[in-house]
């Protein structure tokens, strides 16, 4: 309604434009106009400046600028669609400031309002708004929501009156009422007519946060079924990302139990997110939580807290400690920043007097208390968090992490809400369903965005065992230079790690000792350097030859070495010929090249040994021990007393057959042992003329041995000489005929003599 003085105002103004006008017409044509010449010119012209003046003062003056009337006085009429909601747009509203809710209406309708809001505190204090609507539906029921605005009166005044719809306010104990709940209220107006609206608003301090339009947050009209399925639509997505979030973090926790990892902050946080969703307001109101338990600040402190949990979660995913040392701090900061943000939220929480809480009057939200944390000083940290850890994940993709693709997929799904958004925006504007759409996207994409970090926490896993595998493996290699895996094998154990002190079995093996004959000497005239540049060179040539035999060795000592065979005697057999067969190539080359030539011996016995490990908590070592194992030890010792290369005990070479040309060598009662032993000399290991000459004396020296056991050591002597007249570097045959030579000569008991050699040999 406008004054007189307004009108007044308008027609000064027509009548200031008119003069104007007309003023710039006579300057016009004076610029270039010859003053002495174009006088009657001039008359024409200030007579046109007068119909002009006229033409458009007049109608002001007569008509008192009614369309500026009509704009100021009446407002235009809002029509409620068919079908769906829409949002009332500001050129339908009025304002009045300074009313509260207890106003009446005959005061409202003789009030002065105004086009925008002006005063500040009309948002704490509260403030009327005035719309026309016309119902062309048939329906009576017309529903207005007021997002986010929980305390709310309504006047309605049509052709059957003035209805009034009581002041709401929330408070413990209140339940969903099927006209009026939170800030949707059901409004009877007639069919086919218009119906002029009063709406008191207040404000909240997270309501005044998110005010969209003059301080007022949009209201949206339609059909009361539409706002109730828009309620229970609202309710039923909450209650979805209630559940969805609760499956996904029980599933996430249960796999941190399984294989642990970064599970536990992800669970943490949908724990966090589906705690979010069942205090919201909605949801919150129909589970008849307490008050405080959705309050705004208290949401605040679970937002907090989901977004500590997150940047936890971000920390341990992209090892930031490790990869971005410096931004790895700024993450530290940002968790200390949402634990006191918590903490702080929390305190105004439970410390506010929630009946003052809604008394926003006595309670001013900027000034203390409720309020004063608002929403975006906790999103846009976590915004410009979640846009780096984009990026460093992008940078550990290329660099080749596999999991890193999936944490920037993650990453990058919440920012797909922008563009979604914008299209939002262009079909819908700010209406109901923008909101709707763009909060619908918001969820999806931030529950997707879970299920990608899943993948990325799988991956990582998986990566993880990978590296661990690999160093595992190399880990492994490197203990296999120091522990065998045929002592793991033989132990039953699949790791060194499972080794432990005093484990031990019962096996049958066979075992060797080799040595190098006269090394000292040969040492002696080499330094240090040399003399381990030698003995390496030596072992790796025969190290290898062993493992190709299914053998392994034990221990190195010095210049010997002892090596266990699991499988059967013949692998020993065949490693020791082999040895002895590269030892000639050995040989050969050492002679080329100056350097020195080496002979070796190698003692083998088969028998039942204890293997397992030997020394202390801090210091062990794999080894066989039994009288086994001692007596191949004699047996390499015995070599150089009968100049043979490998030589064997009975049990050995019982298990060969006719594979390798052997001959018995003796009878023998070593140190330590009363029972005396067969040995054998095998000769497939021999240098070829010293193989040959050997092959073609061993009928004499097998007849030997029999006529010398057989107490005719006239005959054996005579078959040792005939030996030694082909081979007279034969010292198993110079050997017994020693024997025999000492026999006949000394006599002999032979009754007593049993033919046994006891050799005092270590």
């Amino acid at each position: 309604m406008r004054s007189s003085l307004s009108r007044y105002y308008n027609c000064f103004f027509s009548i200031w434009r008119s003069i104007c006008t007309s003023t710039a017409t006579v300057l016009a044509f004076c610029r270039d106009a010859d003053e002495k010449k174009n006088v009657s010119s001039l008359a024409h012209f200030c007579s046109l400046g007068l119909i002009i003046f006229l033409l458009t003062a007049l109608p002001d003056i007569a008509f008192g600028n009614q369309s500026g009337r009509t704009e100021r006085h009446v407002l235009p009429v809002f029509q409620i669609p068919a079908e769906g909601l829409v949002t009332i747009a500001p050129e339908y509203l009025e304002f009045l400031e300074g009313v509260d809710h207890t106003a009446s209406f005959d005061s409202l309708e003789q009030a002065d309002w105004g086009e925008n809001l002006i005063n500040d505190q009309s948002l704490v204090d509260g403030y009327w708004v005035r719309f026309r609507v016309a119902n062309t539906l048939a329906s009576e029921d017309i529903g207005i929501e007021h997002n986010f605005n929980t305390e709310k009166k309504i006047f309605a005044a049509h052709s059957r009156g003035v209805d009034e719809y009581p002041y709401w306010k929330q408070r413990e104990g209140d339940w969903i009422d099927e006209g009026r709940v939170l800030g949707h209220y059901r409004v009877l107006m007639p069919a086919g007519e218009i119906t002029t609206v009063y709406d008191y608003f207040r404000n909240k301090p997270f309501d005044r946060y998110m005010s969209k339009v003059n301080g007022l947050d949009r209201m949206t009209i339609g059909p009361w079924k539409d706002i109730r399925s828009l309620q229970l639509l609202g309710l039923a997505a909450n209650i979805a990302v209630l559940a969805i979030a609760l499956s996904f973090g029980l599933y996430y926790f249960f796999m941190f139990t399984v294989s642990r990892g970064n599970y536990l902050w992800l669970a943490a946080s949908l724990f966090q997110i589906a705690f979010c969703s069942a205090t919201t307001l909605s949801l919150g109101w129909v589970m008849q939580l307490p008050g405080w338990l959705v309050n705004s600040e208290f949401t605040l402190a679970s937002l907090s807290l989901l977004f500590l949990f997150l940047v936890r979660f971000f920390r341990n995913s992209l090892n930031l400690g490790a990869n971005f040392p410096r931004i790895d701090r700024i993450f530290l900061l940002a968790s200390i920043f949402y634990g006191l943000m918590v903490a702080l939220n929390l305190y105004l929480t439970l410390s506010w007097p929630q009946q003052a809480n809604l008394d926003l009057v006595a309670h001013p939200p900027d000034r203390a208390g409720p309020g004063i944390i608002k929403v975006d000083a906790i999103m846009l940290p976590f915004i410009l968090l979640l846009l780096s850890s984009a990026i460093m994940s992008f940078i550990q993709w290329r660099r080749g992490s596999l999991y890193a693709k999936y944490l920037l997929v993650s990453f990058a799904l919440p920012f797909l809400a922008v563009p979604i958004s914008g299209l939002t925006y262009f079909i819908f504007d700010f209406s109901w369903a923008f909101w709707f759409v763009v909060s619908s996207a918001v969820g999806i994409l931030f529950l997707a965005m879970f299920v990608t970090f899943g993948f990325a926490v799988a991956q990582q896993l998986n990566d993880m065992k990978a590296l661990a595998l690999a160093q595992q493996v190399e880990l492994t290699r490197a203990y296999q230079r120091f522990v065998p895996p045929q002592l793991l094998s033989n132990l039953n154990k699949d790791s060194i790690l499972d080794v432990r002190l005093g484990d031990q079995v019962n096996v049958e093996m066979s075992i060797m000792f080799s040595d190098i004959r006269s090394f000292t000497s040969i040492s002696e005239r080499l330094s240090p350097q040399e003399n381990f540049s030698f003995v390496n060179a030596y072992l790796s040539r025969m190290a290898p030859i062993i493992r190709n035999h299914e053998g392994y060795i034990d221990k190195f000592m010095g210049d010997g070495l002892m090596a266990l065979f699991p499988n059967q005697p013949r692998d020993a057999i065949r490693s020791a010929v082999a040895m002895q067969q590269e030892l000639h190539s050995y040989n050969a080359t050492a002679r080329e090249t100056g350097q020195h030539e080496i002979n070796i011996g190698i003692g083998l016995n088969t028998g039942k040994m204890m293997l397992g490990t030997l020394g202390e908590a801090n210091r062990m070592e794999g080894s066989v021990i039994s009288d086994a194992v001692n007596l191949a030890s004699r047996l390499e010792g015995l070599t150089k007393i009968y100049g043979a290369n490998i030589l064997v005990s009975e049990m050995t070479h019982n298990a060969l057959a006719d594979e390798f040309v052997s001959r018995r060598v003796d009878l023998v009662a070593v140190k330590g042992k009363e029972k005396p032993v067969g040995i054998y000399e095998i000769i497939d290991g021999e240098p070829n003329q010293g193989r040959v000459l050997k092959e073609k004396t061993m009928a004499s020296f097998n007849e030997g041995v029999s006529f010398y056991h057989a107490q005719e050591f006239e005959k054996a002597s005579s078959c040792f000489r005939r030996v030694l007249e082909l081979n007279l570097d034969d010292q198993a045959a110079n050997r017994y005929l020693d024997r025999c030579k000492t026999l006949l000569r000394e006599g002999w008991d032979p009754e007593n003599w049993d033919g046994i050699e006891r050799l005092q040999i270590k």
